[in-house]
Formats: C-alpha cells, structure tokens, sequence
C-alpha cells in the first residue's frame, strides 16, 4: 500500500520539559496503530500532531493528497443539547465524505455507524449529556467512523468502555 501520512524529525516540547525528538513515522493506508507508554509522555500531543490538529515545535508532516485523517480524543465534549443522533451528523456535515451528497445520505450514513457501534448509542434521541463514558467514548468513535477516515487516530480509546466495546 502507498504511504498516507509521514512525518520526519517532529520534536516537541512543553515548557522546559522535551515531551519527543526527532520522531519520524510512515502511515499507510487501512494501517492500525497504537501508542503505548506513561502518562505525560507525549503520546496526545503526538496524535494530535499526527492529525493535524497541532503544530510540532520541529518537524515536517506530509498527508497525501486525498486522505482524511480522523482523531478522538481521550475525552470529548458534545454540543449543548446534542442528541446521539444530532452530534454525529453535526461532525459529517462539518467534513463530509466527498460521495455523500445530500443531508438524507449523511443521516443514513450516521445512523448506520451508531447501529454499528452499539453499546448505548443506537437510541438516537438520546442526549448526548445522559451518556456514561463508555457510552460517550462510543459516540466520539461513532463520530470518527462515520467520517470514513482513511487514518484513525485513537487517543486512549478503551478508557472508558466495556469488554464489548473495546472488541
């Protein structure tokens, strides 16, 4: 497979305190992977980095053209008043896939990947303020997938769920 996203020489630092140096990655399309180690070590930062979402104090991050790179975080905030339903088709219609090509297309499409992740997240009327962090986290990963991301980021995703939801 072709390389999606690479990063060469990414240092970052928080205040005085060198967080990584000189980190370099490939990405390829359809790959998987996981961060592993202690806290404060970096690992959020380098994520976010990784999705764009941050600049790195050195380094170079080249995403080919074409490739959509989804990130979720450790923990999310919903919109006030957001329902199950209404936060995932907030975050399509903020990115959506290029075939997507009419509102009808992107409710079917989120309630698909709600029915898909389960766990809670299938009553769409919910409010998204009654969900237990399990729940929560689904929806945020629910959020994610429905993008159709070529690159998934999951920033300490089984944090809060369940056996189930974290197979």
């Amino acid at each position: 497979m072709a390389i999606a996203l690479s990063a060469q020489g990414l240092s970052q630092s928080f205040a005085s305190r060198e967080l990584f140096a000189r980190v370099g990655i490939s990405i390829e399309e359809r790959e998987r992977l996981a961060l592993i180690g202690p806290n404060g070590s970096g690992k959020s930062t380098l994520l976010k980095i990784l999705a764009g979402l941050q600049k790195p104090d050195e380094g170079a991050l080249t995403i080919r053209k074409g490739i959509r790179v989804a990130y979720v975080a450790q923990s999310d905030d919903f919109p006030d008043n957001a329902t199950v339903l209404s936060a995932v088709i907030a975050a399509v219609h903020a990115d959506p896939p290029p075939h997507f090509h009419d509102d009808h297309e992107i409710e079917l499409a989120a309630e698909m990947t709600l029915d898909r992740v389960g766990g809670g997240v299938e009553e769409l009327s919910k409010p998204a303020a009654a969900l237990s962090g399990g729940q929560r986290q689904r929806l945020s990963i629910a959020r994610a997938l429905a993008l159709e991301p070529d690159i998934l980021l999951l920033d300490e995703p089984t944090n809060h769920l369940d056996v189930q939801g974290i197979l």
